[in-house]
């Protein structure tokens, strides 16, 4: 994919280099120059110095053909008017943002962009971590109606077959990781425990699949 950054900070730079790291190619837009150091030496993708809502600026990054774009500059409004422009002017496919001011939340729903801050994503991961170790979200697709996440089979399922996760309009189970060595598996292959599954699996229905796993013997997080 093809993937604008607008904004070097802690978080971009991470992002971009992560995104790089997995092949994807990365142009990076600041204003300062002084920020592209963050990317490190080996960062294989672009930078370019100007304005993210600066039409030649997004032009020379290639958002005419950019298959996402994410604004996280230190600015609030600098964050709104790139996702704005990006979405409504460019019909980037994949806009996201970072938020600061939860208030102004409406804001990115009214342009239809998802935005995130950095105190909802780290208690979220956080809260996850403590309350369903053996489940994981490791991705969501479209505007977050579905997941992708991986669960650790617990003692109580062994033995059922792989069929067992399948549950109509609401999880697939596509791959067993066994041992570090993925498979696709036939329905009827028998799980063990301690392996790893991913799912494709409806947001809404999340939380009865953490409920399920709960009862298997999960950890769950009591007031």
């Amino acid at each position: 994919m093809h993937i604008i950054i607008v904004g070097c900070g802690r978080t971009g730079a991470l992002l971009a280099r992560t995104l790089a790291g997995r092949g994807h190619q990365i142009v990076v837009v600041d204003p300062n120059p002084d920020q592209f150091l963050r990317l490190g030496p080996d960062f294989r993708g672009r930078t370019i110095t100007g304005l993210g809502f600066d039409r030649d600026v997004l032009l020379r990054a290639g958002i005419d053909h950019a298959q996402g774009l994410a604004a996280v500059t230190s600015d609030e409004m600098a964050n709104l008017l790139v996702a704005f422009i990006a979405r409504h002017h460019y019909h980037v496919p994949n806009v996201v943002a970072r938020l600061f001011e939860p208030e102004r939340a409406a804001l990115y729903q009214a342009i239809g962009v998802p935005a995130v801050t950095a105190a909802e994503w780290r208690v979220h991961r956080l809260e996850q971590m403590l309350c369903q170790p053996a489940l994981h979200v490791v991705d969501t697709l479209g505007n977050g109606e579905v997941v992708i996440v991986e669960l650790r089979v617990p003692p109580a399922w062994a033995g059922q077959p792989f069929s067992f996760l399948f549950v109509p309009e609401k999880a697939v189970p596509t791959v067993l990781i066994r041992g570090g060595t993925a498979h696709i598996p036939k329905p009827d292959r028998v799980l063990e425990t301690g392996d790893i599954v991913r799912l494709s699996v409806a947001t809404e229905a999340l939380e009865d699949l953490r409920a399920r796993l709960t009862q298997a013997g999960g950890v769950e997080c009591v007031s």
